[in-house]
């Protein structure tokens, strides 16, 4: 990886970094960091690169993932802030502000629930319904010419991998003995 200086991760590995002021990591297994460093370069990469393709298709990427699950969920009654914020792990401030903009492009609507009125669902418009059906053909194609390099062997490995890194980072962050640096180390 091009963005990984090598030395400078033996230079840790062999105390020798910042010209031997801070302490190296001898126990520091360098193939597996650099793959985790790897790892954490394409997971900032990655969103980046999905916005700007979301933006060349019209939309955000936010906005897409609203209009996604309206397109795969709604019944007819429309789908509730709240019930879209679990399934992208997303407060419903920063729901609301996404919903304000798809509503003012007229692609939904918001509607107060037949149950609750203190419930607002959302619904895709007739124009949503119509964006989406020019839309997503022409998303499916270009996530064909990304997957298509994958056997169906890999693409599922892909999906498991990843899948497995979250449960892990999950749990790491939760972890109540998760290893933290004393106060006043440099980190």
């Amino acid at each position: 990886m091009k963005t990984i200086n090598r030395e400078l991760m033996e230079r840790v590995h062999r105390r020798e970094a910042m010209g031997g002021k801070y302490p190296g990591i001898p126990e520091l297994d360098m193939k597996m960091a650099m793959r985790f460093i790897q790892a954490i370069h394409h997971f900032h990469r990655v969103p980046i690169l999905m916005e700007q393709y979301f933006q060349k298709m019209g939309l955000s990427k936010a906005r897409f993932l609203v209009m996604i699950q309206l397109f795969i969920r709604d019944e007819g009654k429309g789908i509730g802030i709240s019930d879209i914020c679990q399934v992208y792990n997303v407060s419903s401030a920063t729901l609301t502000g996404v919903a304000d903009t798809l509503e003012k492009e007229g692609l939904i609507t918001r509607k107060h629930s037949e149950k609750d009125r203190r419930k607002v669902n959302l619904q895709l418009t007739e124009a949503g319904w119509d964006f989406m059906r020019r839309f997503l053909p022409a998303h499916f194609s270009n996530v064909k010419k990304i997957m298509e390099q994958y056997s169906v062997e890999e693409q599922k490995l892909l999906a498991d991998l990843l899948d497995k890194l979250s449960g892990k980072l999950t749990e790491l962050v939760e972890d109540e003995e998760l290893t933290i640096p004393e106060k006043g180390e440099t980190v």
